[in-house]
Parts: C-alpha cells; sequence; structure tokens
C-alpha cells in the first residue's frame, strides 16, 4: 500500500509510538473507560454465529477478546508494529491481519456482516470512509463504531479539563522520560479539537445507504458511538422516492 497522507500521516506517527505500551496506555489514557466502549461495541454489532466481521484499525487486537468466539474477524490497521503485536497474540476469533488504508479497503463488495472501528474516524475523509464501509457491508450488515469527541454532556468540565489539560500533562511528563508515546499525548488534544467527525458522519453513512443512524455519547461525553444498518437496496429506493415525492409536494 502506498503511505497514508493527511490525517492518516498523523495517526501513524501516533500509534507506531504507542504501539509497545498500547494496552495499558490506553486503559490509563481512558481512565479505564475503552473498556466499556469495547464492550458496548461488541453488545451493538449484534453478532451471531459465523458472522464474518472487519475491523478498521484493529491495533493490537483488544477488541477482538470481546468478540463472539464463533464469529470470524479480518482486521486492518495502518500500524505494522501494532499488527506484529496483534499477529503475537492472534485472539481465536481472527482469521486474517493485514496492513491498509480504511479509505481503501482491498475486499470486494458485500463480503461482511459487520464493519466495527475504534478511534479511527477521526482522522479519515468521512464521506469516503463511509462509502467504503457501506461497500464492503451485506445488504442488513451493521456497522458499530467509537471516537473521541469535544468535550460535552453532563460531564463536560471534567472530560475538558482532563483532555486540554490532563492529556497534556502526561505527555509533557513522558516526554522527559524519553518515553516514546509522549507524542501521542502532546498531540491528541489538538486532534480532538480540530475534529468534526461526529458532526459529518451521520449524514455521509445515510448518504451511502446506511440506515436507523444512532448515535450515542459514552462515558458522559468523552466519546461518541455510532450504530447503523445498511438497508435493502429497494428499501433505500423507497425512502428516495418518498423524499423525493415530499420535496415536490412542498415546492
Amino acid at each position: 500500500m502506498t503511505e497514508p497522507t493527511g490525517g492518516k500521516q498523523e495517526a501513524l506517527k501516533i500509534f507506531r509510538g504507542l504501539s509497545a505500551s498500547y494496552d495499558p496506555v490506553l486503559d490509563y489514557g481512558t481512565l479505564m473507560q475503552d473498556r466499556r466502549w469495547k464492550a458496548w461495541v461488541a453488545r451493538k454489532a449484534r453478532l451471531t454465529r459465523g458472522s464474518k466481521v472487519l475491523d478498521i484499525g484493529c491495533g493490537t487486537c483488544i477488541l477482538e477478546g470481546r468478540l463472539r468466539r464463533d464469529c470470524l474477524v479480518v482486521g486492518v490497521d495502518l500500524t505494522e508494529e501494532m499488527l506484529r503485536i496483534a499477529q503475537a497474540r492472534r485472539p481465536q476469533t481472527v482469521d486474517s491481519l493485514l496492513r491498509s488504508d480504511g479509505e481503501k479497503l482491498p475486499f470486494r463488495d458485500g463480503i461482511f456482516d459487520a464493519v466495527v472501528s475504534c478511534y479511527v474516524v477521526k482522522y479519515c475523509e468521512t464521506r469516503i470512509l463511509a462509502s467504503e464501509m457501506a461497500r464492503v457491508l451485506k445488504l442488513g450488515g451493521r456497522l458499530a463504531l467509537y471516537d473521541f469527541v469535544r468535550p460535552r454532556g453532563s460531564t463536560w468540565p471534567f472530560n475538558a479539563i482532563y483532555t486540554y489539560g490532563g492529556l497534556r500533562l502526561f505527555g509533557k511528563l513522558l516526554e522527559v522520560k524519553g518515553s516514546s508515546s509522549a507524542y501521542t499525548f502532546a498531540a491528541l488534544p489538538r486532534i480532538i479539537a480540530g475534529s468534526r467527525w461526529e458532526e459529518q458522519l451521520g449524514h455521509e453513512l445515510s448518504r451511502s445507504g446506511f440506515s436507523g443512524v444512532e448515535r450515542t455519547l459514552l462515558s458522559g461525553g468523552s466519546a461518541m458511538g455510532f450504530v447503523a444498518v445498511k438497508q435493502e437496496a429497494n428499501e433505500k429506493a423507497r425512502r428516495i422516492g418518498l423524499a423525493e415525492v415530499s420535496g415536490l409536494a412542498n415546492a
């Protein structure tokens, strides 16, 4: 694959430095909330026996340990270092691991029952990512993902202090220690503050053929989850037709 550019290049820089200590840093960096978020994804994906699942940004395959043991997972990630750790761990659900870009998935159309993803969407072009996820899903297939968002919700003051202050302080301490994870904590507050992915994704999912798009604030508002279903082709056409009729009636 060609070397990533833009937001994906930033992601590669972040995760290369983080790979060796990713699991504990993820726990401490999210105050143990990531475990709850991954359990949420596992529930919302509604996997059944034999489900074929694509994990975009699989990292070290933490999520795979929370999915059904009788499903089949294909994991893709930009970071070779992460994939090496995942390969060594290799949960029994994992069928294969590939280095790939979420905006250029190397799979034919309509082969997955579910797509899951953690911490990826803020680095991508939401239009392209939504289109690719829709392309590789079967009709009726489900999408479940989450990522950080700008602090909001009932606990936004605490979330803001932690996101824009605590993470930066953690990064400074790691920099003094010469840790390769320092850049991650220095960069994340800036990336989170500058991203509007959650404002765009719902619209792009609908445009790409998803229905029943749901948004859920996680842990009081430090992250947001999305769930959607790739609707049947005839249902999509029916909805478009109804929208056109409604538009004519209101003209």
